[in-house]
């Protein structure tokens, strides 16, 4: 008979005397045992592991970081326009500037004042609004470093107002035209500034474009003109910009709001403009404000209104634009067959061209006005056909005929522009007003008020004018603005 367990396991047994055995015991008092069994080890809990990370890594054992994906929440994008704006943004005043205390305003008072030559003129609230609505102030201009915004009286600045003052008392329409040179940083914005700073004072309308490169880059919207609103040449395509034509009525509605408002129309306009009766010119303006698809026919019949005569009198016009350089030669459009199309191939640049250098026989306001051109120094595109009418202007001013040896031509075998060409016969009735640097009388006012707006911590003496004059080569206003604000240690 075999057993069930192992000798080796029989013999470790004891057998003790002592206690009685199984069989002796009452069934009661019987100890239930089981000798051999492994349910219990079965049941237990296992036993854990040891951490062997407790003491750190082992040498030369590569220990990886297990991160958690979490989703990141990505930024949004500033709302559309909103850095171009930033861009933009041009600030007037500056409180931690000290104010200048004894300062007058520019005012229709003292508009006119030979005396107030060399001084800086402070401009009040409601001729801020109307030039910020005609984006008449330049990011460059050091605005942002004083109290309030004021400009200097030059003697261009008089030499213009006594223009505005001629056309005024004239009767019979005479517009007078400036086209301002002069190199960088020397003053050539602010001049225009300030005439329309006299226009508005005036209650004239002031129609301004404040970049002309806007009209040349390639940023903006264009569509080739029909033919039937227009006659061009035979060999050339004319452009309408509807979105800067909706720039140019905008500027103007809001910054001549008091004086369009005042004026009925004269004339009918396209059915296709739906307008109340007895409507304004502003009603008319504000139709091409609002949509960029009425601009170019509510621009034609605007300035209908303005130009030509009628039942109701019409206002004198100031029509300004700066960095005309750019409207000189061939754009970064291009037509249908890739071909480059020449700046003066839009409406809008090549009205304004043709109001700026008409005949002599003809009068680009019926009612009188001024145009006012400035050229740019910083951003200076290379045309040099301009160049070369800029030279004949000059010389036409020394009195040099254009029969002589010594009237400036364009360089022989070169390509120079048609266009441009053109304008050279009504250029004989424009004015070439160039502007350089300070005088000393003016560059004395100048610096003192960098230092009575604490900016500039010295004695204005003569050896100090005559030192910052010189390093601003010869009291250029936007090297003495630097010169002036530059901190000092």
């Amino acid at each position: 008979m075999s057993v069930s367990i192992c000798t080796s396991c029989l013999s470790r047994l004891r057998l003790s005397q002592a206690l009685p055995s199984r069989t002796a015991l009452p069934a009661t008092l019987q100890i239930q045992t089981a000798s051999f069994h492994t349910s219990a080890a079965r049941e237990a809990s296992p036993i854990k592991a040891k951490n062997t990370r407790s003491g750190g890594p082992k040498h030369r054992e590569s220990q990886s970081s297990r991160l958690k994906k979490k989703s990141r929440e990505r930024p949004k994008l500033p709302p559309v326009g909103e850095r171009r704006a930033q861009r933009r943004r041009i600030v007037l005043s500056n409180t931690n500037a000290l104010e200048v205390d004894g300062m007058e305003n520019w005012s229709k008072e003292n508009l006119i004042n030979p005396e107030l030559t060399g001084k800086m003129m402070g401009l009040n609230g409601d001729l801020l609004d109307q030039l910020r609505d005609a984006k008449a102030f330049q990011r460059t201009q050091n605005w942002s470093l004083f109290r309030r915004p004021a400009t200097l009286i030059r003697n261009e600045t008089n030499a213009v107002g006594q223009d505005i003052e001629q056309v005024n008392r004239a009767q019979d329409g005479k517009t007078v035209k400036h086209l301002v040179v002069g190199e960088k940083a020397s003053g050539k914005s602010i001049l225009a500034l300030q005439t329309m700073c006299m226009a508005y004072m005036k209650d004239w309308v002031v129609l301004n474009v404040p970049d002309a490169q806007e009209f040349t880059n390639n940023t903006s919207s264009y569509a080739p003109l029909k033919q039937s609103d227009s006659t061009p040449s035979a060999d050339e395509q004319l452009y309408i910009q509807p979105h800067l034509t909706q720039q140019l009525l905008t500027r103007a509605v809001y910054s001549n709001g008091s004086v369009l408002e005042s004026l009925k129309l004269n004339h009918e306009v396209p059915s296709s403009l739906s307008l109340k009766k007895k409507a304004t010119l502003k009603d008319l303006a504000q139709l091409g404000a609002d949509d960029h698809n009425l601009a170019w026919p509510v621009w034609q019949a605007f300035w209908r209104e303005l130009n030509e005569p009628g039942a109701n009198p019409r206002p004198r016009i100031l029509f300004a634009a700066d960095n005309i350089d750019h409207w000189m030669g061939p754009s970064k459009y291009r037509n249908a067959d890739h071909e480059i199309i020449h700046a003066q191939q839009f409406t809008l640049a090549r009205h304004f061209m043709d109001l700026m250098f008409s005949k002599q026989d003809s009068t680009p306001f019926a009612n009188g006005g001024m145009i006012m051109f400035s050229t740019t120094g910083s951003n200076t595109p290379a045309h040099p056909t301009f160049n070369v009418l800029i030279k004949q202007m000059r010389a036409r001013g020394q009195g040099i005929s254009a029969t002589s040896s010594d009237f400036p031509l364009p360089t022989p075998y070169s390509k120079p522009d048609a266009h441009v060409l053109e304008l050279a016969g009504g250029s004989q009735n424009v004015k070439l007003t160039e502007v350089n640097g300070l005088s000393v009388p003016e560059s004395k006012a100048y610096l003192e008020y960098f230092v009575r707006s604490g900016l500039l911590q010295a004695n204005i003496t003569e050896g100090k004018i005559a030192e910052l004059r010189g390093l601003s080569g010869g009291g250029v206003v936007g090297e003495l603005a630097k010169l002036g604000s530059r901190i000092r240690v």
